[in-house]
């Protein structure tokens, strides 16, 4: 699946996921991971996990 395929919803929760993590907001981190988790998809796990990849190695 690719982040287009992904529902607007999910991909902004992704996106806030990845920001929150850059900031080190941890409460932030908890909610927005909460939510994805009660999505359940692992369609959608694997895209956070690709954005956060792909945020550690940009600039």
């Amino acid at each position: 699946m690719t982040e287009e395929a992904l529902p607007c919803g999910v991909r902004d929760v992704i996106t806030g996921v990845v920001e929150a993590v850059s900031c080190g907001d941890d409460a932030r981190i908890d909610r927005l991971l909460e939510q994805l988790v009660q999505i359940g998809s692992p369609d959608v796990l694997y895209e956070l996990r690709r954005q956060l990849a792909k945020s550690q190695t940009s600039p």
